[in-house]
């Protein structure tokens, strides 16, 4: 049992890195996405913000090398990150608070998870004094999965657009929290998460030490790494292409670039679904050229 739990340890987070890894060769492989560039945009200089300007407004931009304002597409996905700040702008229905605590519970959980490794690695003696990141953690997680649960059962507009795998993540993310509260409020329950990880490091899970709790817990925690890069949890790191290469990417098209080579490629791409505005079975190339919307050619 406790090699078993060594094996799954270890594989947990080799998985998770290869399998996001993967993730992305395959985005990166996809055809072109349309761009939606929507401004302002944050990388574009301060005064150019204020009202949604864009460095094509200069005389001969063309010409000119684009002055980049970088720490906007850094500061930009922290507020996403860590204050949600779309959600709580666009979202209607009420659920942003609670979104913020599940979200603040999965960044403790990792930095507890960090601390632990920190204590274990480096025999640094901090986990029992920064034990209340675990608490913290486990408490926001649990609060706010439930909010979102309420919300999702009782709004009827969230309820329709709720699929059963949305209720089995928030599920199994419910019982990765309540699990961790239960084993780190134990008397000893700090000890046992050290227990846990320093067997992992020292090549065997130490079974007959541990309670059932805490071994539930680590075993759902090395589950739900696996599980990242083949869920809908992996929103979270393809946000980055998301916004750099959709929201914000307003570079101009040049001649016999690499992107215009993938331009000239997809418009040769067979439609092969039908609408009254759409030739089917023809590229989209001759659909673009198409100016008798409503009549098949």
């Amino acid at each position: 049992m406790g090699n078993l739990l060594f094996i799954i340890a270890l594989a947990s987070p080799v998985i998770m890195i290869l399998g996001i890894a993967i993730k992305f060769y395959r985005i990166s492989k996809m055809p072109l996405n349309l761009r939606w560039e929507i401004y302002p945009l944050p990388h574009e200089a301060e005064e150019k913000r204020k009202y949604g300007g864009s460095y094509m407004e200069e005389v001969d931009w063309q010409d000119k090398k684009p002055e980049r304002y970088f720490m906007g597409e850094i500061i930009e996905p922290l507020k996403e990150i860590f204050y949600l700040h779309r959600v709580k702008k666009f979202n209607p229905y009420g659920i942003w608070i609670w979104s913020l605590a599940l979200h603040w519970g999965i960044w403790l959980l990792f930095l507890w998870m960090g601390i632990l490794l920190i204590n274990g690695v480096f025999n640094w003696e901090i986990a029992s004094k920064l034990d209340f990141v675990a608490y913290l953690s486990y408490i926001l997680g649990i609060l706010g999965i439930l909010g979102l649960i309420i919300k999702r059962v009782s709004t009827h507009d969230l309820k329709i657009y709720t699929s059963g795998i949305d209720y089995f993540n928030l599920l199994f993310l419910l019982i990765l929290f309540t699990s961790g509260l239960f084993a780190i409020m134990k008397d000893n329950g700090t000890d046992q998460f050290l227990a846990y990880l320093n067997g992992v490091l020292n090549g065997g899970v130490p079974v007959h030490e541990l309670s059932t709790i805490t071994i539930v817990h680590f075993v759902i925690f090395e589950l739900f790494l696996i599980y990242i890069p083949v869920s809908r949890f992996f929103h979270g790191p393809v946000k980055y292409s998301t916004f750099h290469s959709i929201l914000w990417n307003d570079m101009y098209q040049i001649k016999s670039s690499t992107e215009e080579k993938k331009i000239s490629e997809q418009l040769n791409y067979k439609v092969e679904w039908s609408g009254p505005h759409i030739l089917s079975h023809q590229t989209w190339l001759e659909n673009a050229q198409n100016t008798n919307l409503h009549e098949k050619i």
